[in-house]
């Protein structure tokens, strides 16, 4: 399901973008950073109704029955996001609201078939089956990057400037990339 592929991109973006207005608080106007936070509030809206409809999709499916789990993850998951569209409508950037999109972002990860890490299979059911486990949390998708023993540390620095959430992080453009390529693969044979 590509949709979801896209909507677990835009929820990654949107904790990003949550994360940039959370360390810009402090130098902004507290009407600035009421309104940056409705604006993301909006987005968060937009990707549970756009869950929401990936749902409705899956139940016309004739074989919707064999999406039972699938079903019941995006549900979770569009409840997750109606919380995090809540917090973020008060005006809180704060760890509350990442929180909550992280959840939204490691239950979209929890499907095998939305899982980009996961096994897939051929045949009559495209994208199913397949010997990948669906654990991962969303810090399991970190890529290996450049320096592997590399410790972060959060020195409380506040940031008024710098790059908003328009990129996708590396450690899911990795995962990302591998699962279009095995895409790829199965479309040429």
């Amino acid at each position: 399901m590509l949709e979801v592929l896209q909507i677990l991109e835009a929820e990654v973006n949107l904790r990003e973008e949550t994360r940039v207005a959370e360390q810009s608080r402090p130098a902004v106007s507290k009407e600035e950073h009421s309104r940056s936070s409705g604006l993301l509030s909006d987005k968060q809206e937009k990707l549970s109704i756009r869950i929401q409809k990936v749902g409705e999709r899956i139940r016309e499916l004739p074989d919707a029955e064999e999406f039972g789990r699938e079903l019941q993850l995006l549900e979770a998951v569009q409840r997750v996001m109606d919380d995090a569209a809540e917090i973020l409508g008060a005006s809180n950037t704060g760890p509350q609201a990442i929180a909550a999109e992280t959840e939204a972002i490691e239950l979209l990860l929890q499907s095998k078939r939305f899982n980009p890490r996961a096994g897939g299979g051929g045949g009559s059911s495209p994208g199913g089956g397949g010997s990948g486990t669906t654990n991962d949390s969303a810090l399991a998708l970190l890529g290996t990057g450049k320096n592997e023993k590399e410790l972060r540390e959060d020195h409380g620095v506040s940031q008024a400037t710098g790059e908003s959430g328009a990129g996708l992080p590396e450690e899911f453009r990795t995962g990302l990339d591998e699962y279009f390529n095995q895409l790829e693969k199965k479309n040429r044979n």
